[in-house]
């Protein structure tokens, strides 16, 4: 029996929305038709210093490396709360949805609607408060504010999702390149379980239209430069 190429995507992540959002036709290229792209220096980088960030909080690198040190407190504080056997951490944790928003794992192809990827965690007792991290490396972007906020919505909702029993979640962006966090410390963005039912319907509203779509039509924007799909690099799209 032939394999029939799929028309539409199925599944979703926040990168994977805000891909479709920037350029519908981006997204078909990427994850339906799954052209290759070459490798991304900055990518590449980003991919180490995460693992370095992983490795360290984990234990496994005993002295921090030179590329955390901006935030030298930061990391030995959460060392700390990894250390302690009361204490609930997740380190580069994969959770997975249904398009109930029940639990499933990340490699349910035929069922999974929503993959989230997390950097770090922390279960705070105390309030039953969930700390949430997403190391970034490169510059704080104020034009990109709204992708930011929509990031951190995805973890509030995703975290009080996979447990129940959060009653607050906290997360914020943290920059190992220039020591800037997004929300600022003295304002930090609060989720509570009465925000969970107007996430899920944003959620749901949001992403329908692009798991509808069958057409991807090209978006020509200020991206296209940098598009390794674009006409200028030889790529599929006729921009």
């Amino acid at each position: 029996m032939a394999f029939k190429k799929p028309t539409n995507l199925t599944s979703w992540s926040i990168s994977r929305y805000h891909t479709w959002k920037t350029c519908p036709a981006s997204a078909k290229y990427k994850f339906i038709d799954k052209i290759p792209e070459p490798a991304s220096p900055a990518m590449e980088r980003g991919s180490d210093i995460h693992k370095l960030a992983e490795e360290y909080l984990k234990g496994k690198k005993r002295i921090l490396p030179k590329e955390l040190k901006l935030f030298r407190d930061l990391f030995k504080e959460l060392r700390g709360y990894c250390s302690k056997l009361t204490q609930v951490t997740h380190i580069e944790a994969s959770w997975a949805f249904r398009n109930d928003w029940s639990q499933t794992v990340f490699n349910d192809w035929a069922n999974c609607w929503l993959r989230v990827k997390l950097d770090f965690a922390v279960f705070l007792p105390e309030g039953n408060v969930l700390n949430v991290i997403d190391w970034k490396t490169g510059k704080f972007r104020e034009y990109n504010i709204q992708d930011y906020i929509e990031q951190l919505e995805l973890y509030a909702l995703s975290a009080m999702k996979f447990n129940p029993s959060i009653e607050k979640v906290v997360p914020k962006l943290v920059y190992l390149d220039t020591g800037d966090t997004y929300p600022p410390e003295s304002d930090p963005l609060v989720f509570t379980k009465a925000d969970v039912k107007g996430l899920q319907k944003k959620w749901e509203k949001a992403v329908a239209p692009m798991l509808k779509d069958t057409r991807f039509p090209p978006k020509p924007n200020n991206t296209c430069r940098w598009c390794n799909f674009s006409a200028a690099k030889g790529g599929p799209c006729k921009f």
